[in-house]
């Protein structure tokens, strides 16, 4: 609507220019006859879009949250700790009105830690925020506040917008407390989608040129129907026209779960997964699916048999994408369901049937020290890629245990162990019956060969 009425603007100026100009031999002269022009159009552009913003904005807050922290005073012979409240500012958005209570969306980096939060709804209403939840994962949090008092409560909870059908070019605005100036309003374009800059686990932002600063973070972005389409939470520092928001309807799925329940539950394989680049391609003759590097112990992907190596192109008969599809689709899959995997390994396609597990708090891919090996080394097998690819067989480190017999033996996570005592390594249970012999033999040391960065050099490994 609005991006219609400013096309024709431009269009209906240019005519208007053209008009108001003559050619006199080789100059332009104006001619004061038909230099005129109304701004219908203009006004119209303009109207629309002041109508926009007066209906958008009762919904956005500003965020005041104060967290403690620790800063340390030298005084003999100690450091001790002093400490002090740090106060951070952001912004949010009215989602839901339930009874007598704003449900706010924000960033978690603007409420995480908080000791207090104040919400500031307008000049003259300011009230305390209770946090509800967040998810550092995403960088979505819910503050909860008490709507009594405050003007209007129905009319301040936003209308949200479908981030699915998002284009880029679209016409955004974006609205917030930058450096404390509240509801500051700026306009732009959708730049690109599903964008990923390594700030959280789970990125799929929307890029924008709608200016984003400091004290932006948890506002709306929002589209020329008034409807939230993104949360605001980052930019690049050093570049201009660059910031990055939350799709709403991954904001949305987090914060029901937040309301509901208080913490997000996440579908869990327990793989680490990688894009086939051109040169893993070539390498394994597989130029589609997703790669499997790493899968956790005793995770849903280890129980049904998933292996490093294993080439995902299928999920319940339908084509993964890209590693952030295969991610997100997991991730959205409820605890308990059962997938079914189309996975290729060495060349054959198989099925492998999988039960999501939830995602745990903190997730290893290493083995437990009580599972690993006695001296201090968990390894797995290479992988038929991995063998091709480094040319040699041996067994890989996976993790090193601080202050084991292989730690101080100078083992390190990604060695190759290629062989024992001078004698090949086939697997890992061949490396674990060599230590054993070595045992048996009463020896308190065994020669490796090792494989690091390209280099074989030999490391003597203590038993004892």
């Amino acid at each position: 609507m609005v991006f219609i009425s400013l096309l024709i603007l431009i269009y209906l100026i240019g005519i208007e220019g053209c008009k108001a100009q003559k050619v006199q031999g080789s100059q332009f002269q104006t001619d004061t006859k038909t230099a005129t022009y109304t701004p219908g159009m203009l006004v119209q552009f303009e109207k629309e879009l002041t109508e926009l913003v007066e209906k958008v904005s009762p919904s956005v807050v500003a965020i005041y949250s104060t967290q403690e922290v620790s800063t340390f005073e030298e005084g003999f012979p100690f450091f001790f700790p002093i400490p002090q409240e740090r106060r951070s500012l952001g912004s949010g958005v009215i989602i839901a009105l339930k009874g007598d209570k704003f449900y706010i969306l924000t960033n978690n980096h603007v409420v995480q830690g908080a000791k207090r939060i104040r919400v500031k709804f307008d000049p003259h209403t300011e009230k305390e925020g209770k946090l509800v939840g967040g998810d550092p994962k995403t960088d979505v949090a819910v503050v909860e506040v008490d709507a009594r008092g405050v003007e209007n409560p129905a009319n301040r909870v936003a209308k949200l917008g479908d981030s699915d059908k998002l284009k880029v070019g679209q016409l955004v605005i974006a609205i917030g407390n930058p450096y404390g100036l509240e509801r500051t309003v700026t306009m732009g374009v959708i730049s690109a989608l599903k964008r990923s800059i390594g700030i959280t686990q789970y990125e799929s932002f929307i890029q924008t040129d709608a200016a984003i600063n400091p004290g932006n973070s948890g506002g709306p972005l929002i589209n020329v129907y008034g409807e939230v389409i993104g949360i605001n939470t980052a930019i690049v520092a050093e570049g201009q026209g660059l910031g990055f928001a939350i799709p709403i309807n991954l904001a949305k799925w987090v914060a029901d779960q937040i309301i509901a329940k208080g913490k997000v539950t996440r579908g869990w394989l327990g793989v680490v997964i990688q894009e086939i680049t051109p040169e893993i391609a070539e390498a394994i003759g597989v130029k589609e699916g997703i790669l499997v590097s790493q899968v956790a112990p005793n995770s849903p992907a280890s129980t049904a048999g998933l292996k490093a190596g294993d080439i995902i192109v299928e999920i319940d008969g339908e084509k993964v994408r890209d590693v952030r599809d295969l991610q997100f689709r997991i991730m959205k899959t409820p605890p308990g369901t059962e997938v079914k995997l189309s996975v290729i390994r060495e060349g054959k396609t198989q099925l492998i049937k999988v039960k999501v597990g939830e995602m745990p708090e903190e997730v290893s891919f290493t083995q437990p020290r009580d599972q690993a090996s006695a001296i201090g080394l968990a390894l797995r097998d290479l992988t038929p890629q991995e063998v091709r690819r480094f040319d040699v067989k041996g067994v890989l480190v996976v993790d090193v245990v601080q202050g084991s017999l292989a730690q101080k033996s100078g083992l390190r996570r990604g060695d190759i162990i290629l062989m024992v005592n001078n004698q090949p390594v086939e697997s890992v249970s061949d490396f674990e019956e060599k230590i054993e012999k070595a045992k048996s033999e009463k020896r308190d040391r065994v020669l490796l060969l090792v494989r690091r960065g390209g280099n074989n050099f030999y490391v003597v490994l203590y038993l004892r």
